[in-house]
């Protein structure tokens, strides 16, 4: 048999707890900022719901068995209600809320602190956990839910999973020691790199890959005699007089005293640095928030670079 009834709703479970509270109508009217026949006529239409009269009305209003059953476990669930819908408020209003941000190393180490001081500045209740990983990582845990936002230089424009958004490309450069016979040059020719030991950072990223296909295309073969995933490592290569190693231009905001990046040219090499978040996948407020202040900070970056 088809069951034709009404849903009970939230507005006339409130009014019966209301009305159990305070032992009248009007007293319920006040407590909810609603006039007096209001109340009645929700407690009337649960009451015509279920079959069951719950409110003994006379000088006073008092609930009957059955009614007192019922606020018990509707004030639990309203209750429950009331602080999901609260803890929701919260977020969307930012008082409340964290982020998952996946950030490849090289970005982690140059620009991710001063966007966190940014973040942190702007919107001092939300929480950034930082999952810091090889920039390959990042797409995974995307899709594995591990993070909510990815920041690196990743290149998927293929990628019907992703939506990546290219904030900045920040070129290359040569980093050596001080006291090498290139310290002093304003740029240098890409072509040099076949002639030197070079330290190469985490070939097998997507940005890696397309930097040696352009150089392979201009015929220029770096003389690779050592790999280091983290930026640390290259740097202590360098000052151990181990070899030079072509980093993004951005390492230089980590550079040690000693170390000094000469940009590279001839041909030009790109490192973008890119937003990147699941597709068809919405963001939480705070992920916006953390989205917004890392667009800003990274312009700002590229400003003072003169990119």
């Amino acid at each position: 048999m088809e069951d034709t009834s009404e849903p009970v709703s939230l507005r006339q479970l409130r009014a019966l707890i209301a009305v159990g509270d305070s032992g009248s109508f009007t007293g319920a009217a006040e407590q909810l900022g609603m006039s007096q026949p209001s109340v009645s006529h929700l407690v009337r239409r649960l009451e015509a719901e279920l079959g069951q009269t719950l409110v003994v009305r006379g000088r006073d209003a008092c609930l009957t068995p059955q009614g007192r059953a019922i606020v018990d476990v509707a004030r639990r669930a309203v209750l429950s209600i009331d602080g999901v819908l609260r803890e929701c408020r919260d977020m969307t209003q930012l008082k409340a809320g964290s982020v998952n941000v996946a950030v490849g190393h090289v970005t982690a180490a140059t620009l991710l602190p001063e966007i966190l001081r940014r973040f942190h500045k702007k919107h001092p209740e939300l929480e950034v956990t930082v999952v810091d990983c090889v920039v390959d990582h990042i797409r995974a845990k995307l899709l594995a839910h591990e993070a909510d936002i990815g920041l690196g230089a990743l290149i998927a424009p293929d990628d019907s999973k992703l939506v990546v958004e290219n904030l900045w490309d920040c070129g290359m450069a040569l980093f050596v020691r001080d006291d090498h016979p290139l310290a002093r040059r304003a740029s240098v020719d890409a072509r040099i790199l076949a002639e030197l030991p070079c330290i190469q950072l985490n070939p097998n990223a997507h940005a890696w890959l397309a930097i040696s296909r352009k150089l392979i295309a201009h015929n220029i073969y770096p003389r690779v005699e050592q790999r280091a995933v983290l930026v640390s490592t290259a740097l202590g290569l360098i000052q151990a007089d181990m070899g030079v190693a072509m980093m993004p231009r951005i390492a230089t905001m980590v550079m040690p005293r000693g170390i000094k990046g000469i940009p590279l040219s001839e041909p030009e090499l790109e490192w973008p640095i890119s937003l990147v978040r699941l597709a068809n996948y919405p963001l939480s407020p705070a992920a916006q928030a953390f989205a917004s202040v890392a667009r800003d900070t990274i312009k700002a970056c590229g400003k003072r670079a003169g990119a």
